[in-house]
């Protein structure tokens, strides 16, 4: 017997249920089986397709193109089997951006792209996946007439298939699918899942059934959770192939990401994970991701729908703070609500009314940054000034905890011993005896000991130029010291406070020459994602201060990326709209050889790409996409000419190139000075080397 479930056509048997449904059903129009719309902004809208039957569809439209993504969703306690089909003449491929191309024969017709392949998932209620994995076709037809596939559902999961419509009217989208330049097949490292993107199919192993996901398993629970600093990362990332390509597709898939984000926004304004717990606490770094992004998104459309969600965001963060003697803390996470919630906060931590806070609150300083500095572009960007004295009181409170500096007679001693804990081992086993001695002292029982001495001599910033990711949580997490670099230089461009230099001086020269950027390296798979991190700390940072030789140490930390196949930043694109406004971006451009990787430093009318050569080989450069002004070139290391058409980067090794004089836009030469026109003006000498005063403003 069957019976019709407009879009699938559902077929019952004794022996078991199995769902019929043909592709082109699961892009029906609003005007023939829709609900209201879930999301309704100015260039996109959602929908969940109703009347499906035993099928969850939810669709995405753009104003922009008449292309369309359903994400279709089939329980296994409502079918056992599921057959996807389309007929009528179509030929099936590989396709460059990944997944598989599903081009008609008669070119009238749409085209189809899959961008992965069909995944069984296995949800809780509140939509973490416990398990998953790719479904296999029990049945395949594929002939010049029908396309068709069926999947078998096991009872507790669900079968999630994720397709695009390429109206036959835009043929531009599909070629974009399959001509990828060289940057958009390069790796870039994401900021909450430390995975990589690599192509346009890879957004889809975030984004499912229309929210975005980590793309690995969360201790300690190991399920996947949802992530909005990954959808930032994503988004970041996108907006630079964008700017570099000019291609519709990723002006769609920045819209989708941030409506994706919008779509899982509470009624509260804030968005929730259960990374830790059963109970779906909230992530607050997570949750400054969203407003980043949703900053970027309203900076440039002015959607109302996002400039609405964007404020509510703001008024949830508002509300997640503490009271220090000195101004408001925003919060790491809900755990730190009180000290009953703080019961389930799955690490360690001691007692501390430190500075007149909470005792639940841990004081976690890279969260408190970044809200801040959330807030401070969701004011900008809006307009909206209700929360100027939080902001501001929030800036006391981060001077106040920075300039902390008690005894310095036990933690002076104390670091240089832990110091010993962060050198790579090749390092570490040349050291004498009784250093070796004094090693394993420290990482045995001084590290143990130092959230009591902490509580006692409240200290993040300590006299080596480490910095402690906070204040009561037990253990030494090295990983965060990048973190917290990157949130502090950023603090310092959107702030303008040059009462930060000193601890940022110190932070980035330590973390270059201590020997821990090393370890991470070597700690492959554990550690080393503090790469990223690093890497895009020194981005901001370069931004900031024009001197060769922090050019050299970012160009070391693409190389170490690089080699540990971690993907660059995706901020290096340059399209970080935080960093750089979008009206002062310039296109990255592609190199030829994809073994090249690419820092774009530019902003405004500064013209500065960063080229570094991973290999072992010297690499001629050439260009795919070339920059849209003419280049000198100078070798980073020795200042060495190198001419302007096709030079040449040796092994290891990188190039610096600078706007050529007499190009379209001024030049800025390394002996001028240097004005970064961002969010606050603060003027640099060029070459400043690291030492005293290297980040004080003249």
């Amino acid at each position: 017997m069957t019976s019709q479930a407009s879009p699938a056509m559902l077929s019952e048997s004794t022996s078991e249920r199995s769902l019929l449904i043909d592709l082109r059903s699961l892009f029906l129009t609003a005007q023939d089986h829709s609900s209201p719309p879930l999301i309704d902004g100015q260039a996109f809208t959602r929908t969940a397709l109703a009347d499906a039957g035993m099928a969850s569809v939810v669709q995405d439209r753009f104003a922009e193109s008449h292309a369309a993504v359903s994400f279709l969703r089939i329980a296994g306690k409502d079918a056992s089997q599921a057959s996807i089909s389309l007929d009528g003449g179509y030929q099936l491929e590989t396709c460059v951006a990944g997944g598989w191309i599903i081009s008609p024969l008669d070119s009238s017709r749409d085209s189809y792209w899959i961008p992965q392949a069909p995944h069984l998932r296995k949800l809780d209620h509140d939509g973490h996946i416990l398990a998953h994995q790719q479904a296999q076709a029990t049945g395949c037809n594929v002939s010049p007439s029908r396309l068709a596939v069926t999947l078998d559902i096991p009872q507790d999961q669900v079968l999630d298939i994720t397709a695009w419509r390429l109206p036959a009217n835009e043929p531009e989208l599909a070629r974009s699918l399959q001509t990828l330049s060289t940057l958009e097949r390069q790796r870039y490292f994401l900021w909450s899942s430390h995975t990589v993107y690599q192509r346009p199919a890879d957004l889809y192993l975030h984004l499912v059934h229309g929210h975005v996901y980590e793309n690995h398993e969360v201790w300690p629970k190991y399920w996947r959770v949802c992530s909005e600093l990954d959808a930032y990362a994503l988004y970041v990332a996108i907006s630079g192939l964008l700017k570099t390509t000019g291609k519709r597709l990723y002006a769609l898939l920045r819209a989708q990401l941030a409506f994706s984000v919008i779509a899982r926004q509470a009624e509260d304004g804030g968005w929730y994970h259960g990374e830790w717990t059963d109970q779906m606490e909230s992530h607050y770094r997570l949750h400054g991701g969203a407003m980043h992004l949703l900053a970027a998104y309203f900076e440039e459309t002015r959607d109302a729908v996002v400039g609405t969600a964007l404020e509510k965001a703001a008024a949830f963060a508002a509300a997640r703070t503490d009271r220090l003697d000195s101004g408001a803390w925003y919060l790491h996470d809900s755990l730190e609500q009180n000290a009953k919630t703080l019961e389930k906060y799955p690490f360690r931590t001691t007692r501390s009314r430190a500075l007149g806070k909470s005792e639940s609150n841990l004081l976690v300083l890279n969260t408190h940054l970044d809200t801040n500095i959330a807030m401070e572009r969701c004011r900008r960007v809006t307009g909206n000034g209700r929360h100027d004295a939080l902001i501001d009181s929030a800036n006391v409170s981060t001077r106040a905890v920075l300039e902390l500096r008690p005894a310095e007679w036990l933690y002076r001693p104390l670091f240089r011993a832990i110091g010993l804990t962060f050198l790579p081992s090749e390092q570490a086993s040349r050291l004498p005896l009784f250093k070796r001695a004094l090693k394993r002292i420290a990482w045995k029982y001084l590290v143990a000991q130092l959230p009591r001495i902490k509580a006692r001599f409240p200290r993040l910033v300590m006299p080596d130029g480490f910095i402690d990711r906070g204040l009561a949580q037990y253990g030494l997490s090295v990983r965060y010291q990048p973190v917290n670099l990157l949130d502090l230089i950023r603090t310092r461009r959107m702030f303008g406070d040059a009462r930060l230099d000193e601890v940022l001086e110190s932070g980035f020269s330590f973390t270059q020459q201590s020997g821990i950027t090393r370890r991470w390296k070597e700690m492959k798979g554990k550690e080393d994602d503090a790469l990223g991190f690093w890497a895009e700390a020194l981005y901001h940072l370069c931004l900031a201060n024009p001197a060769p030789i922090y050019r050299a140490w970012l160009a070391e930390a693409m190389i170490d990326l690089e080699d540990n196949a971690l993907g660059l930043s995706p901020s290096l694109l340059g399209a970080n709209a935080e960093a750089v406004g979008p009206e002062k971006q310039h296109p990255c451009p592609s190199p030829r050889d994809s073994r090249l990787r690419v820092a774009n430093l530019s902003h405004g009318e500064n013209i500065e790409l960063l080229i570094a050569n991973p290999t072992t080989e010297p690499i001629t450069l050439e260009w795919e996409i070339p920059p849209q002004n003419t280049m000198s070139w100078q070798v980073l290391d020795s200042h060495e000419s190198q001419p302007a058409a096709s030079p040449k980067i040796a092994p290891r090794s990188s190039l610096r190139g600078m706007l050529t004089v007499g190009s379209t836009a001024p030049t800025r030469t390394l002996d001028s000075a240097y004005d970064y026109q961002g969010d606050q003006t603060f003027t640099r000498i060029a070459e400043v080397m690291p030492g005293p005063h290297a980040f004080r403003s003249t």
